[in-house]
């Protein structure tokens, strides 16, 4: 019989990592050490290494050389062109700056992140960026870490690390410099010290909404669990920071006439999305490597409904993991980013809204405290359904099947294309539902009143 799923007054991600801050540094196995190190050393080498060999000049897209592409094409010229006063969402970017295109909606927010590397020569900062890039990971393996229960184990640090970088989405991220590993990051603080530190979570959100599909599905599971604090401060942070940035390029794009500037940014807001909405791997029809539910329901379809489909598709696979979230915050069984809530909200952020391969690195946390099962929901949960949850959550992390390396190095039938490329979206639907399911279960059954669990006892 399946055993109750969490305990009334659960260890949250942020009491995790005040208690780890705590709590002396721990080699832990010393040989699971060495080996998880020289993994990761492996991993680290072997990925730089591919950088040089594959390394894309800037320019035309090659898809044979795609080391630091994303870099150049998506955060150094793009930043470049901000600073100068012009807006990198036109074709006249597109023609002037070496780049295979002008960038998707981004918000312009995360372009002024970057814009120091772009006052940098370009190889000096495609060093800085992948150094950059390397911390992040070693930094979100520390936070999964610490928020599952493991406290400062140095050797599940570097384990969690190792298997970062040999995942599909890890190894993505570095070699060709997307900034995924930020938007990581900023989401999961913006989680942790969402209740407590709502000033922090607003920053943090800020970085998220330079993605806007990261930061729309984000909002409104955040609105379940209550940060409402938290969500208004990113909000008017995230709003004011965009209408200023696209202030200065209206301005500049209308010769100082605001509102023809202004106007001329939508149109070319309009038309870039056009030409990435016609590109093969956005198309959720035939991308390889989007994960949400919308684009394995367009695969097998056939058709692409639009942009509004999209859009409610993304409320429809909101709606229940938002109801449970809400119930599970009001009877204080919220466990944050590492335990059963943390599975809830990010297999719905990825399902819900246009995602590709690399986002799946959100998946780390969750996975790494169903391995634990040190807090009270992975704890009290049987080893089948966190074996079972672990392996629909390691899909999308470690599936090179659906690899434009793979996909066309054999002739495969049409059929085995669609199910190889469906297979890390519907894993991740079933995985959100799993985790609902188990946690309305939870919700369902009385629990008697206990005091709360110190995470140092949980450890030990």
């Amino acid at each position: 019989m399946t055993q109750p799923l969490v305990e009334p007054a659960s260890v949250s991600s942020s009491e995790s990592m005040d208690a780890g801050r705590k709590e002396r540094l721990r080699i832990g196995n010393r040989w699971l050490a060495a080996i998880a190190a020289c993994l990761l050393i492996l991993g680290l080498v072997a990925t730089v290494a591919r950088i040089h060999k594959k390394y894309q000049t800037p320019g035309p897209f090659d898809h044979e050389r795609q080391g630091l592409c994303d870099f150049h094409n998506g955060v150094y010229f793009p930043a470049m062109a901000l600073m100068r006063g012009e807006s990198p969402y036109g074709q006249p970017y597109a023609d002037k700056y070496p780049v295979a295109r002008q960038i998707p909606f981004f918000s312009p927010v995360v372009l002024a992140l970057h814009a120091p590397l772009a006052m940098l020569p370009i190889h000096a900062a495609e060093v800085i960026h992948t150094m950059i890039q390397i911390a992040l990971l070693l930094g979100i393996a520390w936070l999964a870490t610490i928020t599952s229960g493991f406290g400062r184990r140095f050797d599940v640090w570097l384990c969690v690390a190792a298997m970062m970088i040999f995942s599909r989405g890890g190894h993505i991220s570095i070699f060709t410099g997307y900034f995924t590993l930020l938007l990581v990051m900023a989401t999961y603080l913006a989680v942790i010290w969402a209740k407590d530190r709502p000033v922090l979570s607003g920053w943090m959100l800020l970085i998220v909404s330079g993605k806007p599909t990261f930061i729309l599905p984000l909002g409104f599971l955040m609105l379940a669990r209550g940060n409402i604090k938290a969500l208004l401060i990113g909000a008017a942070m995230s709003i004011g920071a965009a209408l200023l940035l696209m202030g200065w390029l209206a301005h500049h794009e209308g010769q100082g006439d605001l509102m023809a500037g202004a106007k001329q940014l939508l149109t070319q807001v309009s038309g870039t999305q056009e030409v990435h909405r016609g590109m093969d791997d956005e198309s959720p029809v035939h991308s390889w490597t989007r994960l949400d539910a919308f684009a394995v329901i367009s695969k097998w379809r056939g058709a692409n409904p639009g942009e509004l489909a999209h859009l409610l598709t993304m409320f429809v696979f909101l709606a229940i993991p938002m109801y449970v979230l809400r119930r599970g915050t009001v009877a204080d069984q919220d466990d944050g980013i590492a335990g059963v809530t943390g599975t809830i909200l990010m297999t719905a952020l990825l399902t819900s809204l246009y995602h590709q391969s690399y986002d799946s690195l959100l998946l780390v946390a969750p996975m790494t405290g169903a391995v634990a099962a040190i807090l009270p929901a992975w704890k009290r949960l049987s080893l089948s359904w966190r074996a079972t949850l672990l392996l629909l959550m390691g899909c999308p992390l470690m599936n090179y099947l659906s690899t434009r390396m793979f996909l066309t190095r054999f002739e495969l039938p049409e059929f085995c294309v669609k199910v190889l490329t469906s297979l890390n979206g519907v894993c991740l639907l079933v995985a959100m539902v799993i985790a609902c399911v188990l946690a309305w279960r939870q919700l369902q059954r009385p629990t008697s009143p206990c005091t709360d669990v110190s995470l140092d006892s949980e450890v030990s």
